[in-house]
């Protein structure tokens, strides 16, 4: 009987054991495989750097990213970047290129008509990038223009009516059909979206509304109303890439942005650790609200 008892006893341990196991793993989802990544144009590769260095993605590597030129440049066509350039994308040295400009929709005056499947940059790239790496994939972020008045002794005031109209639905709409089409060329997703744009204006909305913390007018999320975002936006902007890029909840990390700058050009250097932590978690929130609902971002199943 004791010998019984002992048996039970025993076995009700192991069942325990495997069920919390069972349970650790399912609230500890696995990391996915790092990458090495090049950071190019409008990015801050030292924000997105520290919020990946927090989740815990082992094999991450930040890699010099090609030059190709200005933002308004870049998106004029391959031929336009000198050669050579290139070579790092074509010999397969990339995984991932996350790419960021302020022309971030198909436009034929921006995209000097290099729209289409056969001649648009990012087309090209991602034919490139393929070539000799069968991971390769570009993470394209879109971007929120702010538009208001910036006078130079006064306080500058954001129009949230005409940076809302500046993000019309129709420049989503054709930045996805362009690619959907290199996606199915190439018989997967190499294209991701990141929709840092509809965040921003949630995020602005949030603000202009008087719920978030710290901040009451919504022309404080820019140092300058062009490329120009401050902490907490670039924050946020980082929370949306690294999510479209790995495919990982945002919420919850604990970044350590201690010493990380950033600043105009020829402007005075600030500094990233002045996020609270209230509106940290507030910014992950969206960021992750934002991109797991977006289909073209890779972790929504539906548009």
């Amino acid at each position: 009987m004791f010998q019984l008892r002992s048996i039970v006893v025993w076995m009700v341990v192991v069942c325990g054991f495997l069920v919390g196991s069972a349970v650790a793993d399912a609230q500890e989802p696995k990391r996915p495989v790092g990458a090495r990544v090049a950071y190019m144009l409008l990015l801050h590769g030292g924000v997105t750097d520290a919020i990946v260095k927090s989740a815990n993605i082992e094999g991450h590597k930040s890699v010099p990213p090609p030059y190709v030129g200005t933002w308004h440049s870049f998106v004029k066509g391959l031929e336009t970047i000198q050669k050579g350039r290139l070579d790092p994308v074509e010999k397969g040295d990339i995984d991932v290129m996350m790419i960021a400009t302020l022309a971030w929709h198909p436009h034929a005056e921006l995209w000097k008509n290099h729209l289409g499947l056969d001649d648009s940059t990012l087309a090209g790239f991602a034919a490139l990038g393929v070539k000799n790496n069968p991971k390769f994939r570009i993470c394209w972020q879109t971007y929120l223009w702010p538009t208001g008045t910036e006078p130079k002794d006064g306080k500058k005031k954001l129009d949230i009516a005409a940076t809302r109209k500046r993000a019309a639905p129709e420049q989503l709409k054709a930045l996805e059909k362009l690619v959907d089409a290199i996606n199915e060329k190439h018989g997967r997703k190499v294209v991701l979206i990141s929709p840092v744009h509809e965040a921003t204006l949630k995020l602005v909305d949030m603000v202009a509304d008087g719920k978030f913390p710290g901040i009451t007018d919504p022309a404080d999320l820019w140092l300058e109303f062009n490329m120009h975002s401050h902490r907490h936006l670039l924050a946020m902007t980082a929370y949306c890439n690294i999510a479209t890029m790995y495919g990982i909840s945002p919420v919850g990390l604990k970044p350590s942005f201690k010493g990380i700058t950033y600043a105009t050009k020829g402007g005075k250097p600030h500094y990233m650790d002045g996020i609270t932590d209230e509106q940290n978690a507030i910014l992950q929130r969206i960021a992750w609200e934002t991109v797991s609902k977006y289909s073209h971002a890779g972790i929504a199943s539906t548009k």
